[in-house]
């Protein structure tokens, strides 16, 4: 077994105290790396064998390819309480398996999971994991809640300091009214250098745009949250979210892999489509090798409702690698979100109206070489609030050369009433995101 995360910071602590005293003009020449050091196993918190880690950005930190999501829990049969004993079971046993990452919020179940999280690291475990939890500025009525909720979770999870403390769901109504006015990176920065937390971030769910200005805001964030999948690689912070968060040295954590189930039990048309090129495995592992593949994907955090999920995805971690994925891998994904899209009635895309109009510029260079069946424009299309994600399809020559207005009226109905919103600074060069 790796250390614990007590010895972890002793011995950190001990290794610099000692160099301050016999080394102290070494402390401020850059530390050359070495063989053992982050990724090694000695320095990864729960480490085993059996499980894929991989480094939180600039924290420091390596954390398991698979992190466990505490809102989706087993609940009792009145539907409204959660099942601590079974809960407890699951995330003992995830933790056996060498996760390390326990992810919860305020408002999870009512509160609940922060509970079953106090309850399920008690005796000992509690060192053996880093854990999340999420500030909700939608209850705030006052910038005095933000410390008051920050309490209640560390009492309610019996833990003194939280590894990765969130602003909860930054979207742009909470980011203008509360965020902002309340101050809320000042104090979740206030908090680290209180020792209260290790590390501050924040979960995103609006426009890449809007993911941009709030990872900009701030250069002290270490990590964020973000919801991706193949089916919504275009959908809020989207593809562009893992690089433009690792250029600034963000980890990243994604939510729904699975798209909360959806691509753990596939209708029998992308089934069909992701068996085309003799490639088989069961549902829910395609949506997590998907993320795993992404590099700048550290922890993929998955919900899992019983012991049956805990198994499989820890099967599943094993194998957990960047880059992962075989040519005919990435081509049966793309049949699969191809077969989706094409399906009648399986999803439908917004009229065009005043507010997002069909504007369209497209560029011919392939964007997203994972699905080798799809070109893709280099610009993102995004929709506030929208309900229903639309991804790239394949496109013609003609679609990609014609001229803007042209091109609007000729693309299907995937593309209506989209706008295209892209004022792309800072990014890496277009041949970066080839893979």
């Amino acid at each position: 077994m790796g250390m614990t995360r007590r010895e972890f910071l002793k011995n950190a602590a001990m290794a610099v105290a000692a160099g301050a005293m016999m080394q102290p003009d070494k402390l401020l020449a850059p530390k050359k790396a070495e063989a053992n050091e982050p990724g090694s196993p000695k320095n990864i918190l729960n480490y085993n064998p059996n499980m894929q880690y991989r480094p939180m950005g600039r924290t420091g930190v390596d954390v398991s390819a698979l992190g466990f999501g505490m809102l989706r829990l087993p609940m009792l049969a009145n539907g409204k309480t959660v099942d601590m004993d079974q809960t407890v079971r699951m995330v003992r046993r995830a933790i056996e398996g060498g996760v390390n990452y326990i992810d919860t919020g305020y408002v999870y179940l009512g509160g609940q999971s922060q509970i079953a999280v106090g309850k399920a690291l008690a005796g000992g475990l509690r060192d053996r994991v880093y854990v999340t939890n999420k500030a909700p500025w939608w209850i705030m009525e006052r910038p005095e809640d933000f410390e008051r909720m920050f309490d209640e979770s560390r009492k309610a999870m019996n833990t003194d300091v939280i590894d990765f403390y969130h602003i909860h769901m930054i979207m742009h109504r909470g980011w203008k009214e509360k965020v902002i006015p309340f101050r809320l990176i000042e104090k979740i920065e206030k908090l680290k250098a209180q020792g209260k937390i290790r590390f501050s971030g924040f979960s995103f769910h609006d426009r890449l745009e809007l993911f941009k200005e709030v990872v900009e805001a701030n250069p002290n964030w270490d990590f964020c949250l973000i919801q991706h999948n193949y089916l919504d690689y275009e959908y809020e912070a989207g593809v562009l979210g893992p690089k433009y968060a690792a250029a600034n040295g963000m980890g990243l954590a994604v939510m729904k892999p699975a798209r909360t189930g959806f691509l753990a039990n596939l209708p029998d048309i992308m089934r069909k489509a992701l068996a085309s090129t003799g490639v088989h495995k069961p549902d829910n592992e395609w949506a997590l090798d998907y993320l795993w593949d992404i590099p700048e994907v550290s922890v993929a955090v998955s919900g899992m409702g019983s012991m049956k999920d805990v198994e499989e995805n820890l099967k599943y971690a094993a194998k957990a690698k960047p880059n992962m994925l075989t040519p005919a891998e990435r081509e049966a994904l793309g049949n699969a979100i191809r077969a989706y899209r094409e399906a009648p009635g399986m999803w439908t895309a917004p009229a065009a109206t005043s507010a997002y109009p069909a504007r369209i510029t497209w560029q011919s260079a392939t964007f997203l070489p994972t699905f080798t069946t799809i070109t893709c424009c280099t610009k993102i299309w995004t929709k506030h609030f929208l309900t229903t994600p639309f991804p790239c399809r394949p496109f013609s020559a003609a679609h990609r050369q014609a001229p803007a207005t042209a091109a609007a009226s000729a693309l299907p109905n995937a593309r209506r009433g989209l706008t295209c919103r892209s004022s792309l600074k800072k990014w890496p060069k277009p041949s970066a995101f080839n893979r």
